[in-house]
């Protein structure tokens, strides 16, 4: 064949127009012939020296590199030699089906996107088969058992992933290919696979999610190529394997589905069943968002004069809501359920604006007054006998505030400004103000307080008045005004008494009602976190396997 090759490129190197003539006749023809048609003749004879020299070299190439081919380069030659790779192997054995092992090595889980519901791993695929066409004798090739060929050369089984979500379904880099003298065949190409994974959000960031894996023949059908398992579950090589900072695997089976309705139909499913590390969002979101929800139970501890109750509230709602939408930019859009720590959020807001609406109810009661509204009866027993010994809010007696007896008027009971009332419908003016300044100007009094805060007559009065100077019985005309003016000034105190005496009970009422408040929304924000944060120790999860 090299013979055939070497000559007919000598006779592409000679002009074909050439003829070759006699030396002798060259010489004759030196006297008779002109110089052009003598250059032509050298040039004819140079072209078939040059010839010549090729086909010697190329001989010479040919013999050096049968000399010096290397044993496992004749083994492969030999291997090729005839051998057709658009023909799949056939073994009687498995009634004339290729029989394929599959075994995955698993190097790391890249990520896993619950947005997108993308599971990434970088693996290496273990294809294992037999080739009948594939044999020889180890003695033979100076005792080689193994050879390396090309994948590009021989038959290899195209095993596709069936649920890849970003169109690339085979394998990253197709290797060589590990031939064994007894016909064997081992192929370990690397794949970096994107597979689609069904997330679960109910517990998130507490859950667990079982991501798969399908592979599937993209040429044969089980009738004519069949998968084999060597070992039931993905193969880790701890020396080379580097562990995810998010996910930890609790499990990793292996299985072969058929359908018992369409005989054609196999594949293998590689299982992941994974389980979130969730350190880093309770550092970072569970944490926080409880301290911040924490902050709206101090809403009911803050004076309701101090007009900051609302402020608070929607500072609080306003934070969750970032948190809300945190949390919705990484979930996945589902309304088959609602994550664990999106539910919290939405229970602690809405005890939020139940604050808000609580607190524009206790600042309103606390601004009452008589002008506007009078205090019902209920209230006053409900509130201030009944609720404020219960929660501790009570007021303090005269004889332990120093204010109530610089202030007496608005350090009164409720019974005793009932009295007083009481009191004033029926006695003048001047008789109060005759009865407070009796004792300083020297005058018995006509009336006094009884242990009950009901008014009584003096009994060493005369029934007709009190011991009263003549002078004092009837005004100069000339005092009289003066005596009109004090009744007014009179009055007039009176009234701001009892306005101030009924702000400070509706002040009360509303200092009552707040840590009572204060008590309930502390109690349902506690049980409400210990609710939701529970479940995650009453739900399911898989057993970690070695």
């Amino acid at each position: 064949m090299e013979r055939v090759l070497v000559a007919a490129a000598v006779r592409d190197v000679i002009p074909r127009s050439a003829k070759l003539m006699p030396f002798s006749s060259i010489v004759q023809s030196l006297f008779t012939t002109s110089q052009e048609w003598i250059l032509l003749e050298i040039d004819t004879y140079l072209c078939y020296v040059a010839g010549l020299l090729i086909l010697l070299l190329l001989l010479i190439t040919k013999t050096s590199a049968a000399k010096f081919e290397s044993t496992e380069g004749r083994l492969a030659n030999y291997l090729l030699d005839g051998y057709n790779p658009q023909f799949r192997p056939y073994n009687k054995e498995y009634e004339n089906k290729t029989f394929v092992d599959v075994m995955m090595t698993l190097s790391q889980i890249i990520s896993v996107k619950e947005k997108s519901q993308e599971f990434t791993t970088s693996v290496y695929m273990q294809y294992d088969w037999l080739d009948d066409r594939f044999g020889w004798y180890p003695d033979d090739y100076d005792g080689i058992t193994t050879v390396r060929i090309p994948c590009s050369s021989i038959w290899v089984p195209r095993i596709v992933l069936q649920n890849s979500i970003d169109g690339n379904f085979d394998v990253s880099l197709r290797t060589n290919a590990l031939i064994q003298h007894d016909g064997k065949v081992s192929w370990l190409p690397p794949a970096l696979y994107k597979s689609t994974c069904t997330i679960e959000v109910a517990l998130f960031p507490f859950d667990w999610q079982n991501c798969t894996m399908v592979f599937r023949s993209a040429t044969y059908d089980r009738t004519e190529m069949e998968f084999g398992i060597p070992i039931d579950t993905v193969y880790i090589d701890l020396s080379a394997f580097q562990s995810n900072g998010e996910w930890d695997i609790l499990q990793r089976p292996v299985k072969i589905n058929s359908n018992e309705n369409d005989k054609t139909y196999q594949d293998i499913t590689f299982y992941f069943i994974i389980r979130r590390k969730p350190q880093f969002y309770i550092i970072n979101l569970i944490i926080p968002c409880i301290l911040m929800s924490s902050l709206s139970c101090f809403v009911f501890y803050l004076p309701s004069i101090s007009c900051e109750k609302m402020t608070l509230s929607i500072s609080i709602l306003l934070g969750e809501t970032v948190f809300l939408f945190l949390i919705a930019q990484r979930m996945p859009e589902t309304s088959l359920a609602v994550p664990l720590i999106a539910g919290y959020l939405l229970f602690v807001m809405i005890l939020v604006i139940i604050s808000v609406i609580c607190s524009v109810v206790v600042c309103n009661v606390h601004y009452r007054s008589n002008t506007t509204h009078s205090m019902p009866d209920w209230i006053v027993w409900i509130f201030m006998e009944k609720l404020a010994p219960l929660l501790k809010v009570e007021r303090p007696s005269e004889e332990e505030s120093g204010a109530c007896s610089a202030r007496p008027r608005r350090c009164s009971s409720v019974s005793t400004r009932k009295a007083m009332k009481q009191r004033s419908e029926w006695k003048p003016p001047s008789e109060i103000l005759f009865d407070h300044q009796a004792s300083r100007l020297g005058f018995r009094a006509r009336h006094y307080l009884n242990e009950y805060g009901m008014t009584g007559i003096n009994i060493a009065a005369p029934e007709n008045g009190s011991f009263v100077p003549p002078s004092f019985k009837k005004l100069p005309k000339g005092f009289q005004p003066a005596a009109d003016s004090i009744d007014y000034i009179a009055n007039q105190k009176k009234e701001e008494n009892e306005m101030g005496q009924s702000q400070d009970d509706w002040g009360y009422v509303a200092l009552i009602l707040d840590r009572l408040l204060l008590w309930v929304y502390l109690a349902t924000f506690t049980l409400g976190t210990l609710f939701f944060f529970l479940q995650t120790k009453f739900a399911y999860y898989p057993e970690k396997l070695n």
